[in-house]
């Protein structure tokens, strides 16, 4: 299906969104747009869009780049992946170690 966002964004569409997927930690299908009104806009998703939701909700877009940083307990380049021993111990390297 199609998406609701653009992958590259912003005034001078230098942004961009990091990979998008389900939360695996819940039962909801955030990425169904079936619809859900899209941001900005009157319309809702016909059935088979797909809604963008950066890093899962399980970490933290930079949208200079594109990519994740997934909380602790997560990772994946789009954080939907369970690791309970993930844990990022320099957020801004990105570096993961397991425990």
């Amino acid at each position: 299906g199609e998406t609701q966002e653009p992958e590259y964004f912003g005034p001078d569409c230098s942004l961009r969104h990091c990979k998008s997927a389900d939360n695996p930690r819940t039962m909801a299908v955030e990425t169904d747009c079936a619809n859900v009104t899209a941001a900005g806009s009157v319309y809702v998703g016909a059935t088979g869009n797909l809604c963008q939701v950066d890093c899962a909700n399980m970490g933290i877009c930079d949208y200079n780049t594109g990519t994740c940083q997934c909380f602790d307990g997560m990772f994946g380049i789009d954080c939907s992946e369970i690791e309970p021993t993930a844990v990022y111990d320099v957020w801004n390297s990105g570096s993961l170690t397991k425990a």
